[in-house]
Order: C-alpha cells, then structure tokens, then sequence
C-alpha cells in the first residue's frame, strides 16, 4: 500500500530517512510505554520523590469536576513535596550512619586519631537526603572545610572536636568525632633535605652583601658536591619531529589520494562529453584527428579566456594531440591516451579509436553512437552516487542534532517520573 502511495505521488526515501524515522517512532513508543508503565500515578495516587529530590510537580486533567459536564477535563498543575523520613526512620538512620561517616571523612588519613592531611567534609548525604553542617572546636587547626594546617602542629599532636550535624528539615542529630592531628609526615631524606634548606636560608642572610652564596664543602661531617638540575623538556624535540614527520607523510598521502579520487570523477564526469564532442565532429565529415584537434582547440581557447577550468581529460588530449603533431602515429597516441587516463571507459574509447585506424571509420560513428548513451548513463549514476555521499556526510550533524532534541524531550520526561 505505502509503496504504491509513493509511487503515485512519485516519492522515494532512502534508507538514511527511513532510519531517521524510524528512531524518532521507537524513541516515541519509548516513553509512551514509560510513562504507562511507571508515570508515578496509579491512577488515584501521586508518587513523591525521595528524601531530599525536591518536589515534583505533575500536570493532569481532572474530569468530574463540573455536574453539568462530568466528561470536561481541566488541567492541574500540582505540586507534590518530597517524602519524609518518619521518627522511627530518622533515628534508625541516625544510629546506622555515624561509622559510615567516620569512614569517609577520613580522606586520605589511616584513623581519626592521626590526622597528617586534609579531612574529606561532604556538606550532604545524597542517598539519604541528609544536609550537614560541620563544626570545629579548633578553626585555625581543622576549618570547618576539612582543611587542615598542622605545619605548626605539636609533635606528640593536638586533640580536636568534630561535630556534624545532620538533618532532612524535620530531624536533626549531632555526632561528634574526636580527632589527633599531627604535623606532616616527612622521610628521612624530607627531613635532612628541610635541615639543610634551613641553614642555607641562615646562611643567606649572613651572606646578603657579597655577589654569591657560598655554599660549604662540608656539612655534619659529610663531603658534599652540587649538582644543578637540567631542564630535559628538550629531549621531547625528536620525538616531536618524529611525530610531525609521521603526520606530514600521512597527510602528503591523503592528499594524493584526494587528488587521484577528484581526478577519477572528473575523467568519469567528462566522458560522455567527450564521447559527444565525437560523434559530432566525426558525424559532420570530419576525421577523427580532425575531430581531436578541434576539441582540444576549443578548450585550449575557453581556458586562456578564463571560461573553462581546466580539466584533466582535455590536458591528456592535449598531449595526445602534440604527440600527433610531432608525427607519433594515430594508432599508438590514442593508445597511450586510454593507458594515461586509466579508466576502463577511457580504456574502451581509446580501442575503438585504434580500431578505426585499422578497420576504417566507416562503423565508428555507430559505435561512438552507443559508447555516448551507455556515457550518459555512467555519468547519471555517478551523480547520483555523489549526491547520495553528500547526504551521507550529512547525517552525521543531522544525528547529533536529533541527539540533542530527543534528550531535551526524553530526560526531562524520565526525571519526572522520579
């Protein structure tokens, strides 16, 4: 049926908009099938969302409301607030949550009672809706952040009182977390390197008016040497040159292959224009060199005046028709010509050209005849091929722009339903 439709209309889709419309149908009956299936209303009842979503507001049309006309539907917006925890919920959650927080307010820390770096202090629990406020009884040690400044913290450490306190609007509770902070681990070699960079800034201010630091040959009994440290960046400048080697060869590539494709269409476009040309010439009592001469004649005039471009089937034939002035027979010119274009229809023309030179041109014309039909229709196709390439690359901004429209339509949907 459909396709007889089209037919008479004289329409056609391709199988890139059928599968546009296709998409947009499934993504249709998607969430069609959603919303029947979990549309957050039973009928009667409207689902809240969990603690701490926020509310949701559900637009419906309510019918009945008129005794007049029971059957006229109104639309309703009503908002819905988020569900609370019940008293015996919140307290549950209250006694189940404190090691979970203990365990994550740790950060990169071992335990509470050694604190070297910073605290990880989330302001909410989002699986649970809890909001919370952190506390400190010590700001200039542990902020209230989790940022800890122990640079100048006692070694044998500093106790501190975390409290949080957590609430969904209608509970709330308090923990409090004891914690030891102590001053930034440091190895060894930290330690020795923070002695030394120590005494070199003594040494800097006792050494302020002469030209340069002098630094020892001795320190604590053991020899040193110094060393500046380089700057290797430069070392990635090979690898650099390499990859831009590598990249300009596969460019300098792709290019050739650009330009050896652009060539083959435009021999291919050009064909049956050539084929054309011809059978006219040839059919007006012209010989085939003759023909040749004043076809390439004419393009040669058209591209010195600017109104033609050049081509490259009429550069070969340019060649060709040198090659026959220069005195290279008709035979093996038009031969090389068909070899120079390299395609099977240049490869075919080219023969029978030949062919002519042996057998005579009295069947030429018939056979140039049916070589330019079958060229338009080569030439018909390839231009439909073109064009079906083109919408090909365009599908690709075509699909992310539906991308986007069906995610503005589909997200907020689903979210609703939550």
């Amino acid at each position: 049926m459909f396709k007889n439709y089209f037919r008479k209309w004289n329409l056609s889709l391709t199988k890139p908009q059928i599968a546009c419309v296709a998409a947009g149908v499934f993504l249709y009956a998607l969430v069609e099938i959603t919303s029947v299936m979990g549309g957050g209303s039973d009928g009667k009842g409207l689902k809240r969302a969990g603690p701490g979503r926020g509310e949701t507001t559900y637009e419906i049309e309510v019918s009945g409301l008129y005794k007049e006309n029971t059957d006229k539907k109104i639309p309703v917006k009503i908002p819905v607030g988020e569900r609370l925890y019940s008293d015996d919920e919140a307290n549950k959650l209250f006694e189940t949550l404190k090691p979970q927080l203990e365990k994550q307010i740790l950060g990169e820390n071992e335990s509470l009672l050694e604190i070297r770096k910073n605290l990880n202090l989330k302001s909410s629990l989002d699986d649970f809706g809890f909001k919370i406020r952190w506390e400190t009884d010590n700001p200039d040690l542990v902020s209230s952040l989790g940022k800890v400044d122990n640079q100048k913290a006692a070694a044998s450490g500093e106790a501190v009182i975390l409290k949080a306190r957590l609430t969904d609007g209608s509970h709330e509770h308090t923990y409090s977390f004891p914690i030891m902070v102590y001053p930034p681990a440091s190895s060894l070699k930290e330690k020795t390197g923070d002695e030394f960079l120590t005494w070199a800034l003594e040494e800097d201010q006792k050494q302020q008016t002469k030209d340069y630091l002098q630094l020892p040959d001795e320190y604590e009994g053991q020899l040193l040497t110094y060393t500046f440290q380089k700057d290797n960046s430069h070392r990635l400048f090979p690898f650099l040159g390499l990859f831009m080697a590598l990249l300009l060869y596969l460019k300098v590539n792709t290019d050739k292959q650009q330009l050896a494709k652009k060539r083959e269409q435009q021999l291919l476009l050009d064909y049956s224009e050539v084929v054309s040309k011809l059978v006219v010439y040839i059919g007006a009592g012209i010989t085939v060199r003759g023909s040749w001469e004043r076809i390439v004649a004419g393009y040669d005039a058209g591209v010195r005046e600017g109104k033609r471009s050049v081509r490259p089937v009429y550069e070969e034939m340019m060649k060709t028709a040198s090659q026959l002035g220069s005195g290279v027979s008709e035979s093996k010119a038009f031969g090389e010509f068909g070899r120079r274009c390299g395609l099977q229809s240049y490869l075919k023309l080219s023969a029978l050209l030949e062919q002519s030179q042996k057998n005579g041109s009295k069947q030429l014309r018939q056979s140039l005849e049916l070589e330019m039909i079958s060229a338009f229709e080569q030439r018909k196709n390839l231009a439909k091929r073109l064009g079906e390439e083109a919408g090909t690359k365009l599908l690709i901004p075509l699909f992310l722009m539906l991308a986007v429209v069906m995610a503005v339509i589909v997200v907020p949907a689903f979210l609703s339903f939550f």
